[in-house]
């Protein structure tokens, strides 16, 4: 029985969407340690015997800005992919009204 192998764009759109999937999983695990990190470090800072006001930002930023980080580098490697394809760009909303 002979298989059909995929065209290289399709393998190669296939290969980014794999990679954004992984790199979109780790930008939110990074999300989810660092928002309740850092809000749970803001409750404590508001006491009167906490930690300074800069240790939330300090302890909690750097998972918040890496996850951001990893999941835009994602969301560029699901465009490129649908580029690779060949597929018509996604409609984008209307601008609001101001």
């Amino acid at each position: 029985m002979l298989t059909k192998t995929p065209s290289p764009r399709l393998r190669e759109a296939q290969n980014l969407r794999a990679e954004a999937r992984l790199v979109m999983s780790a930008g939110v695990i990074l999300l989810c340690i660092g928002f309740p990190l850092a809000l749970a470090l803001s409750a404590l800072a508001l006491g009167p015997h906490g930690p300074p006001p800069l240790v939330p930002m300090l302890v909690g930023g750097p998972f918040v800005l890496a996850g951001w980080a990893a999941c835009s580098y994602a969301a560029n490697r699901f465009e490129k992919a649908r580029d690779v394809e060949g597929a018509p760009p996604a409609p984008r909303p209307p601008p609001l009204a101001g």
